[in-house]
């Protein structure tokens, strides 16, 4: 039996659960994107674990989910498969109540975490197979591994302006809380900022702690050499105007395991720079396509970027090349593949 394409196949019926409401501005969220190109694919409905956008991390994590569980008794049965999207794994109580088949995909990178006791019989999904083998090391059989993708058609870019002046960087997975200016290198790459003068930052921002952010930038006398963006934008305009892109954390679980800026910024020919802790830093360096910082370590982060713009051109070939690797329709078919298999 196949599923999911054309031709008057079984029309395959997944419920997809996000670990969060979707985000105030639309588009802004790479998770809600990738989860975006199944649904229109597959046609599913969508329900978040959170009850609310803005929920302070009061309840504890095995709780989440459960104000849907008149929704999940109902939806158990109407659909095949319910796809849930989760940092890491976890043993939610509400999934109890689901008989179908859970795909279960984690959508940051595997680190230390001690791994929950027990977990509903799930079929998991990592974006690397590092990440596959700690998860079997760990006793979970069940592991296959999607690269997430984007929408390469959407990404037309001009050449990236001359590096004579100025070095343009992308940065994107902004900081939701005030210590991750720290964990997620903000204030690292304004202390690079201070270091390389020819360097400019552009800013994807999701509309909170602006004003420290702001206040930040000016405390450094960078404001003349910052651009913030706060509104959904068109990626490829932005990149236009940029040579490369960033995407720094200290831990796993902070940020998507394959940030879209990063994806949107190797498609349209612009390298990145990666911390260790993210999976698609050893996509990065198999590919030669960007700098994989080790360390949030300043001096690490600054030879990095002066790596980046002394062998430029090198680098952006490698980058075009290696987005071309990125594609939703990849993801999507490796995803049907595993429908397939679990029904």
């Amino acid at each position: 039996m196949d599923i999911g394409v054309d031709g008057g196949e079984k029309t395959l019926r997944v419920l997809y659960i996000s670990p969060t409401a979707p985000p105030s501005v639309q588009g802004t969220d790479g998770l809600f994107t990738e989860i975006g190109y199944l649904r229109d694919f597959f046609a599913g409905d969508m329900i978040s674990l959170y009850p609310a956008r803005s929920l302070p991390p009061l309840i504890p994590v095995s709780l989440l989910g459960i104000h849907q569980i008149p929704a999940l008794k109902k939806y158990n049965r109407d659909v095949d498969i319910f796809h849930l999207f989760f940092p890491y794994p976890a043993n939610f109580r509400v999934l109890r109540y689901i008989s179908k088949p859970i795909i279960y995909t984690i959508i940051s990178g595997m680190d230390a975490k001690i791994r929950p006791r027990s977990m509903p019989p799930c079929t998991l999904v990592v974006s690397s197979w590092h990440e596959a083998e700690i998860l079997r090391a760990r006793g979970f059989p069940k592991v296959h591994v999607v690269r997430p993708g984007i929408d390469l058609s959407r990404i037309q870019v001009t050449k990236p302006p001359q590096l004579d002046s100025e070095f343009v960087l992308l940065a994107g997975s902004a900081p939701w809380t005030r210590g991750q200016f720290d964990t997620k290198g903000f204030n690292l790459l304004l202390k690079a900022l201070t270091r390389l003068p020819q360097i400019r930052l552009i800013c994807l921002w999701r509309g909170k702690l602006f004003r420290e952010w702001s206040d930040r930038v000016q405390s450094f006398g960078l404001a003349d050499r910052m651009e913030i963006i706060q509104e959904k934008v068109e990626i490829s305009g932005v990149l236009s105007r940029c040579h490369a892109a960033v995407v720094l954390s200290a831990a796993a679980d902070q940020v998507k395991s394959y940030p879209n800026s990063l994806m949107e910024a190797l498609a349209a020919g612009r390298p990145v720079l990666i911390s260790r802790s993210n999976p698609m830093s050893y996509y990065v360096e198999d590919n030669g396509c960007g700098k994989v910082i080790e360390d949030l370590c300043l001096e690490e982060l600054i030879n990095a970027i002066r790596e980046i713009m002394d062998e430029y051109s090198a680098f952006k070939r490698a980058a075009l090349q290696a987005g071309r690797g990125l594609s939703a329709t990849q993801m999507i078919d490796d995803y049907r593949k595993i429908y397939q298999n679990v029904i």
